[in-house]
């Protein structure tokens, strides 16, 4: 985000005093879901000595509650091991300390061939190992969805539905192997169709190492609890078939019977 000043932090914040830096720099160049995520912190002591009593980084994501109100605090995707954590700066002085870690496969989206998803995903950096302390950087993590992705919207594409945008809600997927309570919610929407062939689309992609489970219904945008939303069909896919395997037939075959199962 840049250096950003920390008044009152080691600084005494009297007059003429220069305060605290930080500065927290996403080094990875392209995050995916499964992959590996890197950042270096940069602190900056100011006019004073500076401690540092446990740098804390994390990757957070924004969530919907089942009552679709965005909850004020962030969901805990990951934390980064930095290579250092306790700190002691003199005046002046100036430390870079390198962070990294491994997204999990359920780490959400935030942009498919370079469309933007709506989801916010970010990595905090804090001085202190407790939840409650302040953050003091706070940027943007942009995870791309990966190729399994792409086959499977592009194969929704091929049917006349196109991803709209998506959001993320605190629970997990009803009798599902899990390690993190979210789900990301595509829509997708054909206006061509009408009401009659389900004009909008929501898809969930239940991801791990060896692919997902695609899970597909008739979109309802007022609920968010997974339960007391309309029926789903579902079909799995796997990584090594992405850009070999034409998911078509499986998308054809999920809305026929969505079609059947929602008349």
């Amino acid at each position: 985000m840049g250096l950003r000043r920390l008044f009152g932090m080691g600084d005494g914040g009297g007059e003429g005093r220069e305060p605290a830096e930080i500065d927290t720099q996403i080094t990875s160049l392209a995050c995916l879901p499964g992959g590996p995520v890197t950042a270096d912190v940069v602190i900056r002591a100011g006019s004073r000595p500076l401690t540092v009593d446990h740098l804390n980084v994390r990757v957070f994501a924004r969530c919907h509650g089942t009552d679709g109100e965005l909850e004020k605090e962030g969901y805990q995707i990951d934390r980064l091991d930095c290579s250092r954590h306790r700190l002691g700066l003199e005046p002046g002085a100036e430390e870079r300390v390198t962070c990294r870690g491994r997204l999990p496969w359920e780490t959400p989206v935030t942009e498919l061939a370079g469309q933007a998803l709506g989801v916010d995903v970010s990595l905090t950096t804090q001085f202190d190992w407790e939840r409650e302390a302040p953050v003091l950087d706070l940027d943007f993590l942009h995870v791309t969805a990966p190729p399994l992705y792409e086959a499977v919207f592009g194969a929704f594409a091929g049917e006349g539905y196109r991803v709209e945008g998506s959001h993320l809600v605190r629970g997990s997927v009803p009798d599902t192997e899990y390690h993190k309570g979210l789900h990301q919610v595509f829509t997708l929407t054909d206006p061509t169709l009408g009401v009659d062939r389900f004009a909008e689309l929501e898809v969930v992609l239940h991801q791990n190492a060896v692919g997902a489970m695609v899970y597909v219904r008739r979109a309802d945008r007022s609920t968010y609890r997974w339960g007391s939303k309309p029926r789903a069909r579902t079909f799995a896919v796997a990584h090594h078939e992405a850009g070999h395997v034409d998911f078509g037939p499986r998308v054809r075959d999920a809305l026929e019977k969505l079609a059947l199962m929602d008349a």
